[in-house]
């Protein structure tokens, strides 16, 4: 329908459903519709259009119907607005103040409230704007009361170590004794630990991760692809880790973390480093990769005469006199260092699998009892918080010796479920980076010079756990595991008769 030039009976009606069982069912929006279209042909009232909001819309979609109605009320020249009751227009003081503004602006304009019999408009007596006011006050109180008593819950649910809103990916909501809590989500928890980890890959940026959770098939709730600021907010959400962040402030979680908190650090590090850019036509190899040891900065890179040289920042005066490195200079050394790993006896090497492997099977049969242990704790403790809640609802403790209380329990057992999780993740998980990196560490220096600066950062983070620059040179740190089969083909060489 469309409004009539010069019509001063001109009408919108605005239905807005009272609740989400109504909004399901009908009833209340259809009544809504009826009512105030018979009342509109009883007052020989031309209805043009029909605006509806409802109840389970967004603060922002409300707001976007209201403006749009403003505007085609003024656009249209439109004099009557009809609605149910005054909550059904307006529940806040500036969206009333509009409504003041349109009446005023014409004296044939009418507000009409029906079921109030309100019949407002700039010359209505100050009765019946005294009564508009009232019944603004009343659905601003209405609104008032169900933010308060939405607080309450927030308050009362992060005080159990639960957050009240949707978990992010890797976890979905499930209900445990009649309570909506949640839990990891086995479908993507691993999904997310690969997210992080790939972040720290020195050629990944938020941009590439986004694009690896699009090709994971991660998404949000509503079934969209995550943008790029989503991605870095998950990446810096400590709710991974056990920690509650709601409302700019920190709580302790009941969630069970399926982040580790290094793994956590580490990402957080490269998110708020504020490393320097790189242009996009340059790929040095070991860009972002390499520390000063003195100032702790990062190496850059610039290309001269067809060859990298990197510096740290120079912010010291003992950093300034230090001379370039030469990209290719490290890489010999780099490949120096990966030569050490290599066994001359492969049988050795394969020795050295096969025990890995059976220490897995043995990782997995030895910690039954311990995993019945930790189940009885958390169970404990599960009892204990129960047991806690009820004194506060029956006042035998105060809400305060509640709260400590209940947050004392909460890490306890966050601490516990970490530690199960922790056992079924590690047992097979780390049986495979063990063999993948026990065999990269044997081929490594032979495929390394022919592979791209991709490729070859990506081996450097596996076999490295640092690379540091001092007075010209960079020297080396290899990861844990690495650093022990490294002390091992020494131990070979030596029974061998070869190099000490």
């Amino acid at each position: 329908m469309s409004a009539k030039a010069n019509n001063q009976n001109t009408t919108i009606i605005l239905a807005r459903v009272s609740s989400k069982a109504q909004e399901d069912e009908g009833y209340s929006l259809d009544s809504q519709l009826k009512l105030l279209q018979n009342y509109c042909d009883s007052k020989d009232l031309d209805v043009v259009k029909i605006f509806k909001i409802a109840e389970t819309a967004s603060k922002e979609q409300s707001r976007k119907v209201f403006h749009e109605l403003l505007t085609f009320m003024k656009k249209e020249k439109v004099y009557h607005l009809a609605v149910e009751k005054t909550d059904r227009l307006t529940r806040n003081f500036r969206d009333a103040v509009a409504i003041d503004d349109w009446l005023n602006e014409d004296d044939n304009r009418r507000l009409h409230a029906v079921k109030e019999n309100l019949l407002l408009h700039k010359n209505a007596k100050s009765d019946t704007k005294f009564m508009w006011n009232i019944y603004v006050s009343v659905a601003k109180k209405y609104t008032d009361t169900l933010r308060e008593e939405a607080m309450k819950g927030w308050a009362e649910k992060l005080a159990q170590g639960w957050i009240p809103a949707p978990p992010p990916p890797g976890y979905k909501s499930v209900v445990v004794n009649g309570k909506k809590v949640h839990a990891p989500d086995e479908n993507t928890r691993y999904l997310m630990v690969c997210v992080f980890e790939k972040y720290l890959d020195p050629s990944q940026s938020i941009q590439t991760v986004t694009h690896e959770i699009e090709l994971m098939g991660i998404r949000t709730r509503k079934g969209h692809c995550y943008h790029k600021s989503q991605v870095q907010h998950i990446l810096s959400n400590p709710y991974y880790i056990g920690i509650i962040r709601f409302d700019g402030k920190e709580y302790p979680g009941a969630q069970v973390p399926i982040i580790e908190r290094e793994l956590f650090d580490k990402v957080q590090h490269k998110l708020h480093k504020g490393r320097p850019p790189v242009l996009k036509k340059h790929n040095p190899i070991f860009k972002n990769l390499i520390t000063c040891k003195t100032c702790g900065g990062i190496v850059t890179w610039q290309l001269q005469k067809g060859r990298y040289y990197g510096t740290c920042q120079r912010r010291s005066e003992s950093c300034k006199a230090r001379q370039l490195l030469r990209e290719d200079r490290i890489e010999e050394a780099v490949v120096e260092q990966l030569e050490k790993l290599v066994c001359p006896s492969q049988e050795i090497i394969e020795w050295a699998a096969q025990a890995i492997r059976q220490k897995h099977i043995n990782d997995i049969e030895s910690p039954e009892r311990i995993v019945i242990s930790l189940q009885g704790q958390i169970a404990r403790l599960s009892r204990m918080d129960g047991m806690l809640y009820d004194d506060k609802l029956a006042g035998d403790i105060s809400a305060e010796k509640y709260t400590q209380k209940h947050q004392e329990i909460a890490t306890q057992r966050a601490e516990l479920e970490e530690k199960l999780a922790s056992i079924d993740m590690d047992a097979s998980k780390q049986l495979d980076q063990k063999i993948v990196l026990l065999k990269l560490s044997q081929k490594a220096a032979k495929i390394y010079p022919t592979k791209p600066p991709e490729q070859k950062r990506l081996i450097i983070t596996k076999l490295f756990k640092e690379l540091t620059y001092d007075n010209g040179s960079v020297s080396v740190i290899y990861t844990n595991f690495v650093r022990a089969i490294a002390q091992n083909v020494l131990k070979t060489n030596y029974l061998l008769g070869g190099k000490k």
